[in-house]
């Protein structure tokens, strides 16, 4: 059974100790999401009533009711963030994963040293996925959650130990956008340059990058239904892609042929100056790595249109195979090489990053806009994993790797840290490291390729076009005439003729 470890990183955590025991057999009684929706509410309004007592009502200041607070025995009760994790732990719970929750005030007091660390690295150690939820501070995360950040990446062997568990996060703040999508997106930056495996919320709501709550004042969080919603996906997707890799520990099959990754190079120097040292790189990592092929395709000389935004994306439901993007101009690079972008089991975004841009050569941004057909044709990217990969001069600037990662997450994918290799007077510093986070991509993408080649109905997915109205209304279309069902069959048809084709026994 997959195990999922809920982090709480709030310092109102009303959890702790027996109460994060006890918050799990709650969860474990709790059958629908009717159910759910009374549990948060009468909890978050439990710990209300916690403040109300400990001397809100007689206007008592905020310390002394912290204190007062401290001093309860945490086994009742749910924060906001607390009441977002549990959202998210029940539908981890709900794909089959055994689930674990502790709270981070217990470890980090207010004041003082770290306290039983060694407890806590024992449950990150044993936890195959992290969740990991808090409140907004300034567009950031809180100071708990940078404690346990720090917490890992000074601890060698509990950093190598997160080598590969996958994370999601939760961010609750005051308001709709309160700063919930950038906490979540530096916290997904650090969490993978731990070696976790990113993952965002799941394409039932908006597969975008993580839970987003609005609960400003205490006890509000049961009233955000979205936000609900989004906590839910993040734990449901988390839950899932770790299901990946443990059917990839545990079946004796394997593949047959060797793994595909494609570099995608969208920037690049007019003399070709990236093309040559990232050509040369794959060869060095397939040289190190057996049974994996590596291809560059070189975007950047190519003709990529820009999307003109249409209401209706792509043009119709088909199969993923089908190129189905409204522009069909015949020197387009999509146009040329739809089948051959979809096919890859692992992909590295790629650009070369120049001081002088006077001879630049990028598609970029171009080409990640015209993706969104891919998005909308039902993430036909779905859960292969991506990382950035720039070539930079040191002194070039461009911050390209962020941008990548936030984009690549929206399409439904696994974030693997990005690659980074600097250019000094000509010389490319530090290659043979990059050559060895090269191999290391290559091992976890064979994993998560071989778990979702092992599961059935890996790709029984549905583009929700949230927020677009008359996409939706097509959408609704589609389902009744029965379009919609045929091309979810026909991608787990694909999906399961794939792994009939790939793997074998022993």
């Amino acid at each position: 059974m997959t195990r999922v470890l809920g982090i709480s990183s709030s310092l109102r955590n009303a959890r702790f100790g027996l109460g994060s025991k006890a918050l799990v057999e709650e969860l474990a009684r709790t059958s629908t999401q009717d159910e759910l929706a009374s549990f948060l509410q009468a909890q978050t309004k439990l710990r209300f009533d916690d403040f109300v007592a400990a001397g809100r009502a007689d206007g008592k200041p905020f310390d002394e009711i912290y204190a007062a607070l401290r001093k309860l025995r945490g086994e009742r009760g749910l924060s906001n963030s607390e009441a977002a994790l549990a959202a998210a732990l029940w539908a981890a719970q709900q794909e089959g994963a055994e689930i674990s929750h502790v709270s981070l005030s217990a470890h980090f007091p207010v004041t003082g040293k770290g306290r039983n660390l060694d407890r806590l690295a024992e449950e990150i150690q044993n936890a195959d996925a992290l969740v990991l939820s808090g409140p907004v501070y300034f567009g950031d995360r809180g100071s708990l959650a940078q404690s346990l950040v720090e917490f890992i990446a000074s601890d060698p062997k509990l950093k190598a130990a997160c080598k590969g568990k996958v994370y999601g996060g939760l961010a609750v703040g005051a308001k709709r956008n309160g700063g919930q999508e950038t906490t979540l997106i530096y916290q997904m930056l650090d969490m993978v340059n731990l070696d976790f495996l990113a993952v965002g919320n799941s394409s039932e709501t908006t597969a975008q990058y993580g839970g987003t709550a609005v609960a400003g004042d205490v006890g509000k969080f049961h009233s955000d239904a979205y936000g609900i919603e989004t906590c839910l996906g993040t734990g449901r997707r988390v839950a899932r892609v770790a299901n990946y890799f443990k059917s990839a520990r545990e079946t004796s099959l394997h593949f047959k042929d060797r793994l595909k990754i494609q570099l995608w190079l969208l920037q690049d120097t007019a003399d070709g100056a990236g093309y040559e040292l990232f050509h040369k790189w794959a060869k060095d990592v397939e040289a190190a790595v057996e049974d994996v092929d590596i291809s560059v395709v070189d975007v950047a000389r190519e003709e990529v249109v820009r999307c003109i935004a249409c209401d209706v994306c792509p043009v119709d439901v088909g199969k993923k195979e089908d190129y189905r993007c409204i522009i069909t101009t015949s020197d387009d690079f999509f146009v040329k090489h739809h089948k051959d972008i979809i096919e890859p089991d692992a992909v590295l975004i790629c650009s070369y990053s120049p001081e002088d841009r006077s001879n630049l050569v990028s598609v970029y941004q171009q080409f990640i806009e015209r993706t969104r057909y891919l998005r909308r044709d039902n993430y036909a990217l779905t859960d292969i994993l991506v990382a950035p990969f720039v070539i930079s001069e040191l002194s070039a600037r461009q911050n390209l790797h962020l941008r990548m990662l936030t984009s690549a997450i929206r399409h439904h994918t696994v974030l693997h840290h990005p690659i980074i290799g600097m250019i000094y007077d000509g010389e490319f510093l530090a290659r043979k490291k990059s050559v060895e986070m090269g191999c290391a991509f290559v091992d976890q993408a064979r994993k998560l390729a071989l778990g979702r080649h092992v599961l059935e109905h890996a790709d029984d997915l549905v583009y929700k076009p949230v927020g677009y109205e008359i996409s939706a209304h097509k959408a609704e279309a589609d389902a009744v005439a029965g379009k919609t069902q045929e091309a979810v069959r026909a991608a787990a048809d694909r999906h399961a003729q794939n792994a009939k084709r790939r793997l074998a026994a022993g």
